[in-house]
């Protein structure tokens, strides 16, 4: 089974195309109490993000994603929001093989502090490709959907998940 770190972010992106569940067969999701106070804060608002959010807590509560306890490190507190520094945290442990991440402005400093593979949520998706589980052609839906949902057109994130498919 292989192991990620996931973040609010990358939660909440995924579950927009209900693939947290789907992936959770091949893919042991594990987050920090910080990460659920965030989805907790989002449920309060009535829209994709805020039901993606519900969506994700009610994995957690059926154990389908592990919370694990762990403060977040100072330093890391001081350069990255809560949810991301206790996973990077985390991360130190040895124990996770990816950390998946939509925060554009967190990512280069997860990179920088980790030896565990730091990447977005379209990784996933990809995976879930070459896994068999989605089409080539259900992945970039879910990724184009995802996009427009999450306003990531023209941005980084589009791009980078644009990328994980060419070739392909």
């Amino acid at each position: 089974m292989i192991t990620i770190l996931a973040d609010t972010s990358a939660l909440v992106s995924l579950e927009i195309k209900h693939l947290v569940n789907l992936a959770s067969k091949h893919i042991q999701f594990s987050i920090t109490k910080g990460v659920c106070e965030e989805l907790r804060d989002i449920t309060q608002f009535d829209d994709a993000h805020g039901r993606s959010a519900r969506d994700v807590l009610k994995l957690v509560e059926s154990g389908i994603i592990a919370v694990k306890s762990i403060p977040a490190r100072e330093v890391h507190a001081q350069n990255i929001d809560i949810g991301e520094a206790e996973i990077l945290t985390l991360s130190e442990s040895g124990e996770y093989e990816y950390i998946i991440t939509d925060d554009v402005k967190a990512l280069p400093y997860i990179r920088s502090q980790t030896n565990t593979k730091a990447l977005t949520s379209a990784f996933v998706i990809r995976l879930l490709y070459d896994l068999n589980i989605l089409t080539k052609q259900e992945a970039l839906t879910a990724i184009n959907e995802i996009s427009t949902l999450r306003d990531w057109y023209g941005g980084v994130l589009e791009t980078i998940s644009q990328r994980y498919f060419e070739g392909h």
